[in-house]
């Protein structure tokens, strides 16, 4: 990379295939990974003329946002249990360095990028899907942790505490939330298809108050939530073989209020929300 700093590495990749059972296949790879940051968030502010006014940080240092040079392991299996059931099971572990994050610092909402020192990322996922005649489901549930320590690049956009804290202790980066799950399933019935969808969160990171009124950068969640959707979708034969697809989706079924960010957290200063419960009509045809 030739950016605002200059940056190379090599990258070799890694990967297995193995059946040693008809309906069973294990998988297991390496990589070497090399991540530039994106130049929108890598830009280097002008922060002098805010000296000696309200708006001026804890601290002036700016060091360059740096690329994410990790090393990425990764296991799994894959089983067909029937020849309408197929179930695996992937698991992977994740070790960073000046790993690449960004943030909406303040009440603009313009992101900017900055690094940890260190970082670990591990996970398991669970899958499973079913398929008999015209119907389908699937299902999905993963977990997952990210912690990170030591804030390297664009110190100014943190408060003194949060820096201290952060140099000397690994916290949950703000994205890693510890439950993800989805579900669906469909049926076709005379060129017309029924469905519906669900996804399920644990909630992102928030600040965690203590007692004596300080805070651990997420070391909270905001509350675990789920979401329901349903459509139906009926194609429409033409004379040149090209159908035309009308469809009908309600997103949000419940119309259930949740929040995603609670304004806490790394990076986060306003709240978000979930979308509330919509409906939404397509037309669509193969050319």
């Amino acid at each position: 990379m030739w950016q605002f700093i200059d940056a190379n590495q090599l990258s070799p990749r890694f990967n297995v295939v193995y059946k040693p059972l008809d309906g069973t296949t294990l998988h297991a790879g390496y990589a070497r990974y090399f991540t530039p940051p994106p130049q929108a968030i890598a830009a280097p502010a002008n922060i002098a003329p805010f000296a000696n006014t309200s708006a001026q940080p804890d601290t002036f240092q700016q060091d360059p946002v740096l690329p994410e040079r990790s090393h990425y392991f990764d296991a799994g299996i894959v089983q067909r249990i029937t020849p309408q059931l197929e179930v695996g099971i992937d698991a992977y572990y994740k070790i960073s360095r000046d790993l690449l994050d960004d943030g909406q610092f303040g009440s603009a909402l313009i992101l900017n990028g900055f690094n940890y020192e260190k970082a670990y990322n591990s996970g398991v996922e669970l899958s499973a899907t079913y398929k008999d005649g015209n119907f389908t489901a699937y299902g999905n549930l993963a977990w997952a942790r990210q912690v990170a320590t030591n804030i390297v690049s664009n110190q100014y956009l943190f408060s003194a505490d949060d820096l201290a804290y952060i140099a000397s202790h690994y916290i949950n980066t703000d994205h890693a939330q510890q439950w993800t799950g989805s579900a669906g399933a469909s049926y076709l019935w005379h060129d017309t298809r029924f469905s519906a969808s669900m996804i399920y969160s644990s909630g992102l990171r928030a600040d965690l108050m203590l007692p004596d009124g300080t805070s651990i950068p997420n070391g909270d969640y905001v509350p675990p939530y789920a979401q329901v959707n349903v459509g139906v979708s009926h194609e429409i034969k033409q004379p040149d073989g090209k159908p035309v697809t009308v469809r009908f989706d309600v997103v949000n079924l419940f119309d259930t209020v949740y929040q995603i960010r609670n304004g806490s957290g790394v990076g986060v200063f306003a709240p978000q929300y979930g979308e509330r419960r919509g409906f939404f009509v397509g037309l669509s045809k193969k050319l």
